[in-house]
C-alpha cells in the first residue's frame, strides 16, 4: 500500500505537557486536518495528470483515501493494487502471455495460438483518454461503407484457422482438440461475431509509414445506443501470434507520484504546524 503518513509529537514543543488535545490546541488538530486534505488533492492531480492509460489513472486517483488517526495525526493512502508499480518503476511485459490463459485464441495450421485484437480509434476532437485520428485520416475514413455485427454464433476454442491477407480468417475442415469443457467433457465453445463487411481504408493512403501502421486497414463500424442511436466508430483489428517478437511493453521507470507529492508537502506541513502552534501561544 503506497501511502504518506503526517504524524505529529508535541511532546517536545511542550515540554511532555500531560494534557494534549485539541481542546488545547484546535488550531493545530485543523491544521492538520488541512493539510491532509491538501496532500489529498495534490496527489489525486499528480495522478490525473501522470502519464498512465485512462482507465488506470481513474481507478487509482479514487483510491485515494484520508483519514484522521488521531488528534494530531493524519494519514493519506491508496490500496490501489498497481500503486506501488507506478511509484517505483514497471518491468516489461509481455502481452502474450494472454495467449496462455484466453479461451478466444485459434490456432493456425502449424499450431501456433493468436488472437485478434480491436483497438478504437478517437475522431478529432475526443482525445481526453487517447490521440485523436489526423484530420485528413477521419475525412477518408468517415466515407467508408460501414460494416457491423450482422450476427452472433459459437466457435471452438483454440480452433485452426487460415489467415490469409486477401479473404481474412478461415475456419479450417480438419480441426484437431484443443480445450474441453469440465461441465460438458465436449468441445470449450467461445461466442463468436459474425461480421458483415464494408470497405477498409487502404494503408498507401496514409501520408506516413507511423499512420500507416496505425490507421492502415481501419473500418468504419455501425453501431448502436443502447437507447437505438446510431453512429460510427473506428476500428482496426491487429494480430498477436504466439512466438512474435512485438506485443511487449517495455520497462516504465518510476513515477514517484506519492513521494513528490510527501516532499512537496512536507515543508508545508511544517510551517502550518509551527504557525498554529505560534498562534495558540499568543492567545
Amino acid at each position: 500500500m503506497a501511502q504518506f503518513k503526517i504524524d505529529v509529537d508535541l511532546s517536545g514543543v511542550l515540554n511532555a505537557a500531560p494534557i494534549i488535545n485539541r481542546q488545547i490546541f484546535p488550531l493545530l488538530n485543523q491544521a492538520v486536518r488541512a493539510v491532509a486534505q491538501n496532500t489529498h488533492a495534490r496527489w489525486t492531480e499528480s495522478v490525473m495528470r501522470a502519464k498512465l492509460w485512462s482507465g488506470e489513472k481513474k481507478v487509482y486517483a479514487q483510491s485515494i483515501t484520508w483519514q484522521m488517526t488521531g488528534e494530531f495525526s493524519a494519514i493519506v493512502q491508496t490500496d490501489y493494487k498497481n500503486a506501488a508499480d507506478i511509484e517505483t518503476g514497471r518491468p516489461p511485459y509481455d502481452l502474450k502471455q494472454m495467449l496462455n490463459t484466453s479461451p478466444k485464441v485459434r490456432r493456425t495450421k502449424d499450431g501456433r495460438r493468436f488472437l485478434i485484437i480491436p483497438f478504437r480509434h478517437n475522431t478529432p476532437g475526443y482525445d481526453a483518454h487517447a490521440a485523436a485520428m489526423p484530420q485528413y485520416v477521419y475525412d477518408m475514413a468517415s466515407q467508408l461503407s460501414p460494416s457491423r455485427i450482422a450476427s452472433q454464433a459459437q466457435r471452438a476454442s483454440g480452433e485452426v484457422t487460415s489467415l490469409h491477407p486477401q479473404w481474412g480468417m478461415r475456419a479450417m475442415k480438419r480441426q484437431t482438440p484443443f480445450a474441453s469443457s469440465l461441465k460438458t467433457r465436449g468441445t470449450f465453445m467461445v461466442p463468436k461475431n459474425i461480421y458483415k463487411w464494408g470497405d477498409k481504408l487502404p494503408p498507401m493512403a496514409m501520408a506516413n509509414k507511423a499512420d500507416e501502421r496505425k490507421y492502415g486497414n481501419m473500418y468504419r463500424m455501425d453501431a448502436r445506443t443502447p437507447g437505438g442511436q446510431r453512429y460510427s466508430s473506428y476500428m482496426t483489428f491487429r494480430v498477436m501470434m504466439e512466438g512474435s517478437t512485438g506485443w511487449i511493453i517495455p520497462a516504465q521507470p518510476g513515477q514517484y507520484l506519492a513521494k513528490k507529492t510527501a516532499d512537496t508537502m512536507q515543508p508545508l506541513a511544517e510551517k502550518a504546524f509551527q504557525q498554529a502552534i505560534a498562534l495558540t501561544f499568543k492567545k
